[in-house]
């Protein structure tokens, strides 16, 4: 009985708790259609319209003047209505040279400053010769923006928008192409060393990463045709003495004997002396230089010792061992000072002169090939500068364009160039990789401000150009639409090739809502 109750009792209580729960379920729908609502009450009262931000900064009275809705200010005091308040001006137009309209370069008069500038011909070459370099960005000769001012109410409603402005200034600008490169060694700084005989690896004088010098001998080879050509020397030597005797005791019986037997030991002789040249050409050759001065004269006997160890410098011969040590011994040497980055030797290995003992690179000047766009090769030329950072490297290094290649690569579409890098410190290493940029403009005088201070807006370039009275007491709250003429960006700042003068106060942060102001404009405000 007791379950059956319980299960009436659930029966009788199911319709209501099915009631509340679509009610809940209601709730949001009629939230949103109250909402609704009340968005079109307000709508059909205020007819659709939003109130203009200076409207909400400085919100008007009934005892105050008309507003004008369009632009924002009191009817009393809109420039834009009634611009007679506020003359602008004769008009210059457009300027060709610089493809700005009302260029300060041309009519400084146009310029926001309280005294008029003097613009110097320095300041007319940088401009000429920033635009002569590469194309730039381009303003519409037909465009109207620069006619427009946008006013505030006051200083304070300035603020409350939370617009901000700095000076036009004058600063470094670099303007540069950015490639990506890497670090090689200088190929007319590098050498790689073979032995000049054939023959067995004696001793190693030095390892990889050893700091040589010029003449420093780095390995000894065992080679029989050194031994052979010094041998020839001494034959050839010991033949021309006894030729010299033998001419010299027919020449003093010349007038005693046929004179065809001096004319054999002339001929003789000469055959001796070619002989003896031929071997010293034949050392020579080696590497061992002996000349033919001091051969003259001398014995063949005198000569042994000398060329035992020719062509070793005298702190090699003196380590070493004379029972052990041949007359076949060939230095290999540094033709240049460097460090020693490859050896491919040990002792006892049999060589030839084809096979690479050694590698030894001058490191204090290395090469940067950088692989350009092919669209900036154009601008590229010999002897510019290149600032160099290889990756992980904090410091950038400078180079000379030394090298401009005549094709194109077919893959990258890049074309390749080569500048020299001085290196020494040796912090570059071969094979390192980083990011060039070669130097086509460099001044210290440009005219720059704030990157966010210039605005493209679909047909020019423009700026906000405070008033020059813009803070003397009872002064309309003017901002001026000026065109502008964007050159290169470096760091947060932007150069103005033409369009603004030093000392000018342009809007940066907030200039949104001077953005805004024109959009309406544009589009017929109110």
């Amino acid at each position: 009985m007791t379950i059956a109750k319980e299960q009436q009792n659930a029966s009788e209580a199911q319709p209501s708790g099915r009631f509340v729960g679509r009610m809940l379920r209601l709730l949001p729908t009629v939230a949103v259609l109250a909402a609704l609502g009340a968005v079109g009450y307000w709508g059909h009262h205020s007819g659709w319209r939003l109130a203009a931000f200076s409207e909400i900064t400085s919100p008007k009275t009934a005892e105050e003047d008309p507003w004008c809705t369009a632009h924002g200010v009191p009817e009393s005091i809109c420039i834009a209505c009634d611009a007679e308040l506020m003359p602008k001006g004769p008009l210059v137009g457009w300027c060709s040279i610089h493809g700005v309209a009302e260029c300060p370069w041309e009519h400084p008069e146009i310029a926001q400053l309280s005294n008029p500038p003097t613009i110097s011909e320095d300041d007319l070459q940088r401009a000429a010769d920033a635009l002569a370099i590469k194309e730039r960005a381009e303003n519409d000769p037909t465009c109207k923006m620069h006619l427009r001012r946008i006013q505030f109410v006051s200083a304070e409603a300035v603020l409350k928008a939370g617009i901000d402005y700095k000076y036009v200034e004058r600063k470094n600008i670099v303007e540069t192409i950015t490639a990506n490169g890497k670090v090689q060694y200088d190929a007319t700084r590098l050498t790689r060393l073979a032995s000049r005989a054939a023959g067995v690896v004696w001793r190693v004088e030095t390892n990889v990463g050893e700091q040589v010098r010029r003449g420093d001998v780095l390995a000894l080879i065992e080679a029989p045709q050194v031994g052979e050509a010094k041998a020839d020397l001494l034959r050839a030597v010991a033949r021309r003495n006894l030729r010299t005797k033998t001419h010299q005791r027919l020449a003093d019986l010349k007038d005693v004997i046929p004179g065809g037997r001096l004319q054999e030991a002339e001929s003789a002789l000469a055959e001796a002396e070619v002989a003896v040249g031929r071997a010293i050409q034949t050392l020579a050759n080696l590497g061992l230089s002996i000349s033919a001065q001091q051969v003259r004269g001398k014995k063949a006997e005198q000569l042994t010792e000398p060329l035992r160890f020719l062509g070793l410098p005298p702190a090699v011969v003196e380590r070493l061992d004379p029972s052990t040590a041949t007359t076949n011994l060939i230095p290999v040497v540094a033709p240049r000072g460097g460090v020693v980055v490859t050896r491919d030797v040990v002792a006892g290995e049999v060589i030839d002169t084809s096979k690479t003992l050694f590698t030894v690179v001058d490191t204090s000047r290395m090469w940067l090939l950088l692989d350009v766009p092919v669209e900036d090769a154009q601008l590229v030329h010999l002897k510019q500068k290149v600032l160099f950072r290889s990756d992980g490297d904090r410091e950038e290094h400078e180079a000379r364009l030394t090298w401009i290649s005549t094709q194109v690569d077919r893959v990258t579409r890049t074309v390749q160039v080569r500048a020299e890098l001085p290196n020494k410190e040796g912090r570059l290493r071969s094979d390192d990789f980083g990011t060039g940029r070669i130097v086509l403009r460099e001044t210290s005088d440009a005219i720059v401000v704030p990157s966010d201070a210039i605005h493209w807006e679909g047909c020019c370039h423009v700026a906000f150009v405070q008033d020059k009275n813009f803070h003397k007491d009872g002064a309309y709250k003017v901002f001026h639409t000026r065109m502008v003429r964007p050159g290169v960006t470096n760091d947060g700042l932007t150069e103005v090739i033409a369009g603004l003068l030093p000392g000018e106060i342009v809007v940066t942060e907030g200039s949104d809502v001077l953005r805004r102001e024109l959009l309406k404009g544009n589009l017929g405000a109110g």
